[in-house]
Formats: structure tokens, C-alpha cells, sequence
């Protein structure tokens, strides 16, 4: 089952400022990976039109599936990107049609993969010894 906490209505109604947080940190990454520098103005105001999107039409994601989707997005289509309310609709939109699609045809999201991949990687890393170099 999935963990709600997760999910961005529940940050919404329980951790605003988390959310905030977190929609601030998608942001400025999505602008660093299209190598653009905006004044930390438009960084502030962009999170908050961000941050307000996801809840109202996109409440029912995880932050990390978010993040996954534009990550997609910026990397599957020609540019040139742009971080602004179009963009990260339309990245938002196209990845929850797909993962609808291929629930009706019952197929594995690229998501749910992703999720299994980092979480066994994780799992192997965890159980390696690890040692002290150096005093």
C-alpha cells in the first residue's frame, strides 16, 4: 500500500513549509540542469506558482514521482525548456497519461521501476562492511 505521507496533498495539509521546501529544491534544479540563472526572485515566485499547481492538480503524486516525471520530460523532448507553468504541466500531464495508459494495460510504470531499482541498490549497498581509512 502507499504511503500517503508522501504524497503532496498530505505535505499540503500537514507541512506546508516541508512542501515549500522541497517545490523550492525542484525548482532550482530544474533550472541548473537547463543551465539557466534566474535572479532568486523568479526562483521564489516559481516555487510558489509550482508549489500551488502540485496541490491543486497533482495532489495525489509523490515529490519523488515529480521530480521523476520532469527529469523525464526535460530529457525526452527537444528543447528549448523553459521553467515556467506550461512546461512543467505538460511534463506533469504526459506522465500521468502514460502511467494511466499502461495501468490499463496492465504494465509496469517507469516509476514503479525506477523505485524498485534504487530501493535494491540501496539494499546492496546497505549490507556491504564498510571501512575506516585513514585514523
Amino acid at each position: 500500500m502507499k504511503d500517503k505521507s508522501k504524497q503532496v496533498w498530505y505535505l499540503y495539509a500537514h507541512d506546508i513549509k516541508e512542501l515549500k521546501k522541497q517545490c523550492y529544491d525542484v525548482i532550482s534544479t530544474l533550472y541548473v540542469q537547463l543551465g539557466q540563472a534566474p535572479e532568486a526572485e523568479i526562483i521564489v515566485q516559481m516555487t510558489n506558482l509550482f508549489c500551488n499547481d502540485l496541490a491543486t492538480n497533482y495532489g495525489s503524486m509523490e515529490l519523488d514521482e515529480v521530480r521523476f516525471a520532469l527529469n523525464q520530460h526535460i530529457r525526452e523532448n527537444d528543447g528549448p525548456h523553459f521553467v515556467n507553468v506550461p512546461m512543467w504541466n505538460e511534463a506533469l500531464r504526459s506522465y500521468k497519461m502514460s502511467k494511466a495508459l499502461k495501468r490499463q494495460t496492465n504494465q509496469i510504470d517507469q516509476y514503479e521501476l525506477y523505485k524498485k531499482r534504487v530501493e535494491s541498490f540501496s539494499k546492496a549497498i546497505d549490507k556491504r562492511e564498510i571501512k575506516k581509512i585513514g585514523k
